[in-house]
Order: structure tokens, then sequence, then C-alpha cells
């Protein structure tokens, strides 16, 4: 047999067999020592193992040649063509014994590795303790090879009875592999929980959860427990802990709990020791652990400077750097520049797509001149501090000499008045083509330049004027310069020192020192060098300015870290850094095999990267962190949200565990606060389930433009409903909103009031909640103002969603209250948050509180020209109006109601009177916008603009000789 399978080594189908013959894909097969080479042909070059081949190998006889045919495991058939009808037999004979040869051979080769999978499977999935994934994946890795034995029936033929019992054990971990591991896990689960239920039970002031439990037993390598407000997360990290010591699986030593803040860790640390009774567990802050890696390397404690825990004094000392770096003429002549060219970021008008866009940007901004006015634009503000700088007077916006004010438009304002000189400037937005931004009528906009220019001509006063494209092409101050040279302006220029002085009257150096002071911290945290900062400043859009502050901060850290040098001290940014270079270097031996840490959602990249060198150290430690990415609020101190986000990215393999219940608030706060936070998609999300249930809403807003008519509308709700000694937590977004607390304890003295800003109250709880300060602005909630790029370069990346932090902020402020919550809004500019819940009709109360001192209803009428502002009603010598809450960036006025004094919608060609007991309708004027009314002439009745002035400056003069106003 052996002669004639080496002389049928090779099979080459005829050509005549190639040309007719069916199945005739392969020209040729040849037996190899591990299997069948087919090559040739109509098909790429094809090669089976024997062990992949099932032995029922058959031959189909046919006419003029035969066809082999092979049953593969993976249930395809194979059809070789074209074979002589004299040599079939003895290749089909001959390839069955090779076949068959071989898989005896590889199944008794193998057995060795059976035993050793089996005898590893029974000290790994034993069901004494929990399967982690990096086990599970070592054992499947290494016995991959063994998934062919799974199914073959052959099997059997060839296996001793002792390897086919090793190969039936194993069977369900090779055919079902990690959802087998699973079912052994949940099985170790549920007899752990019953082992231990007693503990559980006793552990904490109230038995735990069921998922509270789970989470405690669950022992894989990553543990991530997300966990909601008012759920248990610091009972579920006393549960963890106690569960690893009662169950034997950790001594109490090698056990290390982190918190963010110090007194969490103490009060972690107490429970431990009065609720599980031992005092040899690690409990610290991540500050504190890096002090201790410290000490345990250098030998010696190290000490910590008085700035580390002061802000103030912080920022006193880069106040006093500075100061010293200002009598250096060159640092002075940077500085000022800073302040003269960067101290705003520019961006070009052209580049926005609507007048809110580019009003939003002024506005977070806050752009004001060296003289403390607000501008309407980046160019102004620029044309204001030249003209101060040279010593030029100027007034902004100051009325024409001549009144051109009406009924219905404002007196014409230039842009700046040369008060010493007679001459006004005027800035154009303009392109080379003479065309405006897309979100400005450019018909109307150059009409209004003509009419400026007319203007100025008849009353013989001088206009000098500048536009936006000088700005773009970086003559904008040097053609203003040569324009008014040429109208005999005199220039004299302030000295620098004059010019510092203004800075500091204005408060923008102490403003700047501190802007600084957080960069100290943010630029440590983030463990970069001077050049890989000047480098990111580099790449920045924005990079002229992002250099020009990065070259100020140089010699401030400089002469930072040599205080720390001459004092022997370190920060807290220090802590980090150097216990994390000694973890990662191995100069530090970590004793622990078991992280736990609470509150994970406040983690920065640093922290996290301790941690990870921790944990690198040995491969069996284990890391278990509880948090909830919905209460992630400090990105401004470095937090990274993402990194909960997206944990299993950042350090492998995860079992992830939900604390869905929470004890804290009532289902009506509960469903509120979850779907607001939830319209950031990019949140994990979660299903909160209230232990106490109610039918009314609970959450309330207040309609009032005073705080303290909210304020004692809502205590005074409380006062009436109340127990005796309910917990009021009065909340803000700034501190500065801080009602005065005494008169009002004696007011409500059957009430514990506490005022908080809401991140100091994230952890804290309340029988009710008062959130004040729920209006748009720079101080307002969410608060309408940008970070510093140069702090956004070392921070976490900025998130997509518009305030996500903020909205999370808003969640945690929602969530602290247990009863009710009471939010108090001037809605004439109402908070978006606020504008949300009542515009998507969250289920809250908005009616509550009528009469003296509380407005009617929310501004919902969209201003027609910036589009994200909203009209109020105000009043002028002329009547009634409304006028857009982004005066004066933005001017647009609409008429009240000439009946009831209401606000007008526009629907088509009208305006009608919001107001559904009044019928007021009027029609727009198609060509400038205005009323039209009904006006009596020599031909009779017809309908005029109310803009028509006869024989003055401006005038519409549009008519039309019939409207139906029913049709509206």
């Amino acid at each position: 047999m052996k002669t004639k399978l080496t002389e049928l080594l090779i099979y080459q189908v005829s050509w005549l067999a190639a040309m007719f013959a069916t199945d005739s894909d392969y020209a040729s097969f040849s037996l190899t020592k591990d299997g069948i080479l087919l090559s040739g042909g109509k098909t790429k070059t094809k090669t089976l193992s024997y062990i992949d081949i099932n032995p029922g190998i058959v031959t189909e006889k046919g006419y003029f040649w035969d066809v082999l045919i092979l049953q593969l495991k993976n249930g395809e058939t194979l059809r070789f063509g074209g074979i002589s009808k004299s040599q079939s037999g003895r290749i089909e004979k001959s390839l069955k014994h090779y076949n068959q040869e071989y898989i005896r051979n590889y199944y008794q080769r193998n057995t060795h590795d059976l035993q050793q999978a089996f005898r590893q499977a029974q000290v790994l999935f034993s069901g004494q303790h929990y399967i982690r994934h990096n086990v599970a994946q070592q054992w499947f890795n290494n016995h991959r090879h063994l998934e062919v034995w799974v199914n073959p029936w052959e099997i059997k033929d060839f296996l001793l009875p002792e390897a086919l019992l090793y190969l039936q054990e194993i069977r369900p971990l090779l055919s079902q592999r990690y959802d087998y591991i699973i079912k052994l896990n949940e099985s170790y689960v549920q007899k752990q929980l019953a082992s231990f239920q007693l503990f559980f039970d006793q552990v904490e002031s109230n038995p735990l959860t069921e998922n509270q439990r789970k989470a405690c037993v669950i022992d894989e390598q990553h543990n991530l427990v997300l966990a909601g407000a008012g759920t248990g997360k610091t009972s579920t990290m006393i549960g963890r802990a106690g569960y690893l010591i009662k169950a034997g699986i950790s001594q109490p030593e090698k056990i290390l709990m982190l918190a963010f803040a110090r007194k969490a860790a103490e009060e972690m640390d107490g429970r431990i020791q009065s609720k599980i009774g031992v005092n040899n567990l690690t409990v610290k802050t991540f500050h504190s652990l890096g002090k201790q890696i410290i000490a345990r390397v250098e030998g010696v404690v190290p000490s910590i400077n008085k700035m580390a825990e002061d802000e103030h004094l912080r920022v006193s000392f880069v106040d006093e750097q500075i100061q010293r770096l200002l009598k250096d003429e060159r640092y002075k002549s940077r500085f000022v520049t800073y302040f003269f060219r960067f101290n705003f970021p520019y961006k070009n008008i052209f580049a926005f797509k609507s007048l809110g866009e580019y009003n939003n940007y002024i506005l977070e901004n806050d752009i004001r001149t060296l003289q403390g006015e607000r501008v309407k634009s980046y160019e102004e503000c620029e044309i204001a501090n030249f003209l101060y700088c040279q010593g030029i007077s100027y007034e902004y916006e100051t009325n024409y000499q001549v009144n051109t004010s009406g009924p219905d438009y404002r007196i014409y304002q230039p842009d700046f008045y040369l008060t010493d000189y007679g001459i006004y400037v005027e800035h154009f937005a303009i392109n080379e083509n003479n065309q405006t931004p897309s979100f400005i009528d450019q018909k109307k906009y150059l009409e209004g330049m003509e009419w400026k220019r007319a203007l100025h001509q008849k009353y013989q006063t001088q206009l000098i004027e500048t536009y936006s494209y000088q700005k773009k092409q970086g003559i904008l101050t040097k053609t203003l310069e040569d324009q008014l040279r040429l109208a005999g302006v005199t220039f004299k220029p302030l000295a620098q020192d004059k010019l510092l002085d203004k800075l500091k009257q204005l408060g923008q150096v102490l403003e700047f020192s501190r802007l600084l002071a957080q960069m100290l911290a943010l630029f440590k945290a983030a463990y970069l060098n001077l050049k890989s900062l000047v480098s990111l400043a580099n790449q920045h859009e924005d990079n002229e300015r992002m250099q020009a502050a990065a070259f100020l901060f140089e010699p401030v850290y400089e002469a930072y870290q040599q205080h720390l040098r001459d004092t022997n001290t370190i920060d807290f940014e220090d802590m980090i850094g150097r216990a994390i270079e000694y973890v990662e270097n191995g100069r530090y031996q970590s004793p622990y095999s078991y992280i736990l840490v609470d509150e994970f959602q406040d983690i920065s990249a640093s922290r996290a990267r301790m941690v990870k060198a921790l944990l690198a150290q040995n491969p069996d430690n284990s890391l278990f962190c509880v948090g909830d990415d919905w209460q992630s609020i400090y990105r401004f101190t470095g937090s990274d949200v993402t990194i909960t986000k997206k944990f299993e990215n950042y350090f492998g393999y995860t079992a992830t565990s939900v604390l869905d219940k929470t004890f804290r608030f009532n289902n009506k706060i509960g469903a509120v606060a979850s779907k607001f936070v939830m319209q950031n998609s990019t949140q994990i999300s979660k299903q909160i389930q209230s232990h106490k249930i109610i039918e009314h809403p609970a959450v309330s807003i207040i309609k009032s433009n005073q705080d303290q008519v909210g304020l004692n509308a809502a205590l005074s709700a409380i006062n009436a409903k109340a127990d005796a000694n309910a917990s009021v937590l009065i909340l803000a977004r700034f501190n500065f909103r801080k009602p005065d607390l005494s008169d009002l304890k004696r007011q409500y003295s059957k009430l514990k009031l506490q005022f908080m800003s809401i991140h100091a109250s994230k952890g804290k709880e309340a029988d009710y909640v008062i959130v004040l300060g729920l209006e748009k602005g720079k101080h307002g909630f969410p608060p309408e103002k940008t970070t510093h790029p140069l702090l956004e370069l070392l921070l976490p990346k900025k998130e997509a969603f518009a305030h996500a932090e903020e909205r999370r902020l808003f969640y945690v402020a929602l969530t602290r209250a247990k009863h009710h919550v009471y939010l108090v809004s001037d809605v004439n500019k109402a908070s978006d948050f606020v504008r949300e819940l009542i515009a998507n009709r969250y289920e809250i109360l908005s009616d509550e509180f009528i009469g003296d001192g509380f407005q009617d209803k929310i501004a919902d009428i969209v201003c027609n020209q910036c589009k994200t502002g909203y009209m109020l009603p105000r009043d002028s010598q002329h009547g009634s109006f409304f006028g857009c809450n982004q005066y004066p960036l933005c001017s647009f006025t609409l008429s009240a109601c000439q009946w009831c004094g209401g606000g007008l919608k526009e629907k088509g060609r009208f305006r009608v009177c919001e107001n559904k007991r009044c019928d007021y309708v009027e029609p727009i004027c198609q060509k400038c916008g205005g009323k039209m009314t009904l006006r009596k002439g020599p031909s009779g009745q017809f309908w005029g603009c109310s803009h028509y002035r006869k024989d003055e400056e401006f005038s519409c003069k549009h008519t039309e000789k019939f409207f139906d106003l029913k049709v509206h």
C-alpha cells in the first residue's frame, strides 16, 4: 500500500479530461504528509488538512471519468473530477487509509495536551473562585488547537477511555468558550451570595441591595460599578472590602481604598473600622498615597508647600512674580502687547453662520475695550484700543449731532466720535467685494452705509471709514492711522507704564495672574515641559495668541519651581507626578493586590496613570471602581469623564455592574433628572429606579426676576408642608448668589437651611432643594463664558455636546433633593435649561406661583434678526414695544399689540397677537419689515408702511392696495 501511495503521490488530470470532464476545477492533486494540495485548473490552489476531512471518502462513477468526493467537517463538499476510471479505486483506498492513519496519529500525539488542558481546567474552573477573563483567555489560547476535537464522531475510535473522559470534562469549555465561563461565574456568585447573606445584611446600616451584593462578589481583574445618585456607592465600597476579607480572598493589608477628598477617605476609614472591625486596611486620598510612595522611596516625608492648599496664596505668588517681571522692559513690552493684541480670541465675522452665533462669541468672551466698554465686534475693540493707546480721546456709539430718531427707529450712533476733533469713525462689516456676512441683510446694510455717508455730507461732518477686510489683511490700524494723520489728528502714545496702570485699574493684571495660577497646576499635572507647551501653542488655530501667553507663563513657571526647590517643598501635582515615576520605574513596589476607587468619575489622566502603574506590577492585581458618569463635574481641575465612559479601552476587559435603585429622591425627581442628563447620548444609559413612588410632579419652576421673591415663595411652600427640622439646601452655580441666611433662618425657624455652590453639594442630600440663578449670561447657569484656550490645551478634550458638563451639574443639583426641587428663574432671560424643561414638556410645575412679584410666562418670541435672543416687553417715549434680550448686540425691535400690549408673532404676511383672547393682526411691509397701516389718499384707501416719513432722512414708501385680514 505504501508503494502504491507513493506512486499516487501526485495525480495529474489529462488534457482531455480537463476539457470535457465535469467538476474539473483543479488540474492536479498531491498527497502530502499533512493533507491534500489541489492546484492548477480554473480555481486557485487549495490545501486541505486530513483532520478537516470526514472519513466518508467516496468515488462517483461516470461514463468516461470518475469524481472523487470529499465531505469536509465544515459541511462543505469538494468534488475532484476527471480521474481515470482505472485509477480511481486505488486513489480512494489510498486516501482513506492515509487519512485514517493521520487522524489516529494526530489524536494520539495530542493526548498529552488533552490531559494537560483537563488538569489545568480542574484547577482554574473548579467553581471555588471567580474566573477572570484573562485566566480563561489564556487557557483558551493555550488549548485552541483542541477545539477541533469537540464534535468529530470518529474520535472515540482513536482515543483511550481515559482520554475520552478528559475530553468529556472539558468539552463544554471548548464548545461554549466564554459563554460557559459566564455560567460558571453566575453559579459561583449565587453560591457566594447565599454564603454571605448575613454579612451583606449587616455590613451597613441598611441591607445591601441585590445589585450591590453582586458587584461586591464579582471578582474580575477590572471591575466598574456604575452607580446612580443615591444608590449607595460608598456602601458598595465598604461591602466589597469587607467581602474580600470575610471570604478569605485577600488579607486587609493587601487592600488599598482610594478617595479624592480627605473627608471622604476619613469617612470610609471610620466605616471600615466600625463595620468590618479591621484597622490595617489602607484608606487614602490619591495625594496622601503619592506622599507615602515618595516617603518610602526617598526615606523622608516630603513637606507640602502652603500654596498647594491655598489657591489665594498661589495667585498672590504669581501676581508678585508678574509685578517683578514687569520691571524688565522686554517682559513689560510682551505683557502690554498681549493685552493690546491678544487679550481676546479673534474670529473673522465672515466665519459665523448667524447673528446669534456671532453675538454668543462676543458675549462669551466679554469683549471690552481698555476703557471698559463692551463693543459689538473684535475689530471695534482693536480700533478703540488703538485710539486709547495713541492718546486719542473718543466716545463709543454716542448720539450723532443731529437727532434722527423716530417712533420706529433709533437715533444714529456712529461707532466712534473723536471728541477733540469732531471726527466720526464708522467700521463697516464688508469684504473686498463690498459683501456682508451671510447673516446680515446685505441690501439693507449697504443702503444704510450710503445713508450714513449722505448724512455726514449733508451736515458737513467728517467721516473716516474702516472695513472688516482690512483686519483680515492685517492693515486695519495702519490704514486708520494714515487716515487720522491726514485728518490732522495728533498722536500722543501712552507710555507703557500708563497702559499698565490702566490694566491694573481694570483688574486685568490680577485676572491674568489667576489664569497663570490655574495653568501652573494643569501644566504640571499634564507632565509637559515648556518646549512641549510652545509646540502645542504653535499647533493651535490662534497660535500667535497662544505663543504670546506661553512666553509670559514661562518665567512665572520657572520662578514657581525654583521657589519649591528653595523651600524644599512639593505641591499636589508633584505628589502624583513623582509617585508615578517611582512606581513605573520600579523603585516603589506596591504591597496592594486589590485597589478600590470611590467616585471614579472624577478621575484625571494622571491619577488613572498612577492606578494603572500600580496594577501593572502584578498580573493578578485587581481594580474595583465605583462611579457615575452622570455626575462628572470637575473637568476644570483635569477630571476626564472619557476614562469612565471608555473604561474598558483604558484598562482592559471589564465586568460592569449597575446600581440602579436610589433611596434618595422620588420617582418624579428621578424622571426629570434622568431624562435631562440623557439628552446627551454619549452618557452611559442607566434606568434609575426610585424606592419612593409618588403621583404628582416634584420639580417646580418659580418665575421671578428677584431671587428673594423666588426664595421666599419656595420656603413658604416648604414650610407649609414639611416636618419640623426638615433640611433645605439652597444651591447656586456661583457663590455670589448666596442669600442672607440669618434673616431666612429667623423667618423659617422650623427649617434647617444651608447654602452651597452646586459643586460643593456633590455627595450631599436634603429634604428639599432650591436652585437660584437659572438665567442666561456670563454668570448664569449654564454660564456663557469661554475657558481660555491656553487652559483648554491642558484640559481633557472638550465634549462635542453643548454644555455637557453643565448639564451633569444641573443633574447633580436636582438629585440632592429627597422630596421636591424649586428652580428660581428670571424667565425674561431664562437659562437654556429652564427653556428645555418647559419647551420639551418635562413633568414639572411651571404655574404654581402667580401674582405680584411673579412673571406670567417665559419669553418665547424668538428674535427674527439674531435667531437666538428672545423678545422682551419694553417701554419708550413712543409707546410699548418688544426688544431683543441680546441688546445692545442685537437691536431688533417689534411693536407691541396696540389693543392689549401683548407680543406679536409672525404668521406668513402678518403679525398676530399671541394673546388668545385678542384678535389683533397687522400686515408686514415686505420691503422693510415695518407695519402696514390703512391710510386715505386722493384715490381712496390704501395700505402704507409705518416707516414712511415725509421729507425725513429715512423713509419707506412701500404701499399696497388690499389686505384680507381674515386669511392669517
